[in-house]
């Protein structure tokens, strides 16, 4: 393929450099994602995927690609991490920490069942390839990031303690792109917590998490974002269900001037089920932005979505979902609800749930609401000798803790009420 150069709208979609030992099918993916980038446009608030976004923001950054090739360097310790994150060290099965073009394993005897290795390494993926996203910035990122990460769950392993990996190091003016595959074999079950920290106002953390589930596999993902309040983020979750397969996928964001998760989930096989769950708190300039795709192809599968989000000062959040329901998928279950507290005047939540059915014989709906705090509420605690703010922050932690329901690791959960609790502070 001839090497060529094309500006998107100021990304520099940078010269085709594939290393010699590429193994072929890592190559054909990112010529792929090459040849297709070359045929998008850069994103608009006109492309309904883009509706309300600050993707003008994006555009004026003028940031450089980070493609660094991916290095792992095993360690004994993960490095300095922020105190509110110190205790998934403690407990992951393996840690890594994931700086610009560098992985710091940490690897404990709790995770030799799984294999943590960059995609250049496998002849072959254990992972069955697809087209790619129609994502811009997944795809700018496929394209231009000359490898991947990769985490394997061989069949029939029950890994012990999450996978904690730690995206903490940015370097000003650079777009930073890391992707991670993950594969889940046949009756595997694992778990992945994802951590986005630091950054600064001139910086871009476009991350792209891509998850493989083979039948009957079980998979809990979640991602926690804490950056910077003058940070940028578009996170890519692509999940790929097989028969029979569960994931659950939570997100929890609460930095960052932008922060966008765009989530995927592709329910494939006969019987798959996906669960996915998001808190979200913006304060001052912030904007929180949640876009997902419910996607039903395989019969009697089932997917339930609640995101649940709090907005003050003159901050925005918006939610815009979509689910589909393909043609085959009959007997399919799948509901959508996403609620919003708005804690402010000058506050604004965006909720636009969305349905396309294509089949009969299957069970939809969707719900949202943006509002206040009931001032029932507010009185009922009043008159129980409860002052106006403390009452307040009450309501508050209590409409969140729903969301935190049914997640089996005591430390995200701390972590995810720290958070919650560090937002509420900066009202007063």
């Amino acid at each position: 393929m001839t090497d060529k150069v094309k500006l998107i709208s100021g990304f520099e979609v940078s010269d085709l450099h594939v290393a010699s030992d590429a193994p072929d099918w890592l190559r054909a993916e990112r010529e792929s994602a090459f040849e297709k980038l070359a045929k998008v446009e850069f994103p608009t608030t006109s492309d309904e995927i883009w509706r309300y976004s600050r993707v003008d923001e994006l555009l004026s950054l003028g940031l450089s690609m980070d493609v660094e090739p991916a290095k792992i360097v095993m360690a004994s310790q993960p490095g300095k991490l922020p105190a509110v994150f110190a205790s998934l060290a403690e407990s992951a099965s393996l840690f890594v920490n994931l700086g610009a073009g560098r992985a710091r394993v940490v690897a404990t005897p709790r995770s030799s069942d799984v294999v943590f290795c960059s995609a250049s390494q496998l002849a072959e993926p254990t992972w069955p390839l697809s087209e790619p996203s129609d994502d811009f910035f997944e795809l700018f990122g496929q394209a231009n990031s000359p490898d991947r990460y990769v985490v394997d769950v061989p069949a029939g392993v029950a890994l012990v303690g999450p996978i904690v990996v730690l995206h903490d190091e940015y370097a000003d003016g650079v777009n930073y792109m890391p992707h991670l595959v993950v594969s889940v074999g046949d009756n595997a079950s694992a778990r992945l917590i994802e951590v986005f920290t630091g950054g600064n106002e001139r910086s871009l953390l476009g991350s792209s998490t891509k998850v493989h589930l083979g039948a009957s596999a079980r998979f809990e993902h979640f991602q926690v974002q804490d950056l910077e309040l003058g940070a940028y983020q578009t996170s890519f979750v692509g999940t790929h269900l097989g028969v029979g397969a569960s994931a659950l996928f939570g997100a929890f964001s609460f930095g960052g001037h932008y922060a966008r998760i765009r989530s995927e989930s592709h329910l494939l096989g006969d019987g798959a089920r996906a669960q996915l769950k998001a808190a979200y708190f913006a304060n001052g300039e912030q904007m929180q932005d949640f876009r997902t795709l419910q996607d039903h192809h395989g019969p009697n599968t089932y997917s339930d979505l609640l995101f649940k989000g709090a907005v003050a000062g003159k901050s925005h959040s918006v939610y815009s979902g979509l689910v589909r329901i393909e043609e085959g998928a009959i007997r399919s279950d799948a509901f959508q609800t996403n609620r919003n507290l708005v804690l402010s005047e000058g506050a604004r939540a965006d909720s636009v749930p969305n349905l396309d059915i294509r089949e009969n014989n299957v069970r939809c709906s969707h719900a949202s609401a943006v509002g206040p705090i009931d001032p029932d509420l507010i009185f009922y605690l009043e008159s129980r000798g409860i002052d106006p703010r403390r009452a307040e922050r009450m309501i508050v932690r209590g409409f969140f803790k729903e969301i935190l329901e049914g997640i089996d690791e005591p430390e995200l959960v701390g972590i995810v009420e720290a958070l919650v609790a560090k937002k509420l502070e900066e009202l007063d």
